[in-house]
């Protein structure tokens, strides 16, 4: 009986130990693949920055992905910028050769 005693005794204080440890649950969050546009996206905000350095960018649109007739690559986007009460867009198109390498970065403003 005593070996039982001591077996139900051990049994409660694991269990009080136990159930006085915070509950935390740990699952890997799947990582998030960066879109192929991504590279060229951050190039297009930064020679945006440099080029309109009074300007705060306020809005970032991926226009999308065509092909040129040459087979280059053309990314194109679209940032809203603003200084005071001044706003603008401008879009940003990126040629890349075939092979995925940087060509030319152009830059068009337009009202909307």
């Amino acid at each position: 009986m005593k070996i039982f005693s001591k077996l139900v005794y051990l049994m409660m204080a694991s269990f009080l130990v136990c159930s006085s440890l915070p509950l935390t649950v740990s699952a890997e969050s799947p990582r998030v693949q960066e879109p192929a546009y991504a590279k060229w996206g951050r190039l297009a905000v930064f020679e945006t920055g440099k080029r309109y350095p009074d300007y705060d960018i306020v809005d970032y649109l991926y226009v999308g992905r065509t092909t040129a007739p040459n087979e280059d690559i053309v990314e194109r986007f679209k940032l809203w910028i603003k200084k005071g009460s001044s706003e603008k867009g401008v879009i940003i198109t990126i040629t890349l050769t075939p092979g995925g390498v940087f060509k030319n970065i152009s830059f068009q403003e337009t009202t909307r």
